[in-house]
């Protein structure tokens, strides 16, 4: 097992040298939801990008972000350039068919 993989397995935060930039996964929610970025769903879609640290902010607005990892808004307005969008993880939670287009759009990402 690769050590990175090891220590994401075992929820270890790895040391950062002072002033490295640590990623930023902005996650764009619905207004009023209420998402952990520590909600399985999530900590599974993330493992999935090969980026050693990642810092997740869930936010309901865009301030002043360029480009957004994952949109799962129920209404995309305004509109963003993001590598992944789904619905939102209520219905990702009951509905395995928006679970398959999750799964979709992360293959197809990770494919090129």
């Amino acid at each position: 097992m690769e050590r990175s993989a090891y220590l994401d397995a075992m929820d270890i935060t790895r040391w950062v040298e002072k002033g490295a930039d640590i990623p930023l996964y902005p996650i764009l929610v619905d207004r009023g939801a209420r998402v952990s970025a520590e909600h399985p769903i999530i900590r599974q879609v993330l493992t999935l990008f090969p980026e050693q640290e990642k810092q997740v902010v869930i936010s309901d607005t865009l301030s002043g972000t360029k480009e957004v990892f994952w949109d799962m808004r129920s209404v995309r307005l305004p509109k963003v350039s993001c590598v992944i969008s789904s619905a939102p993880l209520a219905v990702l939670e009951q509905q395995s068919k928006a679970k398959r287009a999750l799964w979709q759009a992360i293959w197809e990402v990770n494919a090129q």
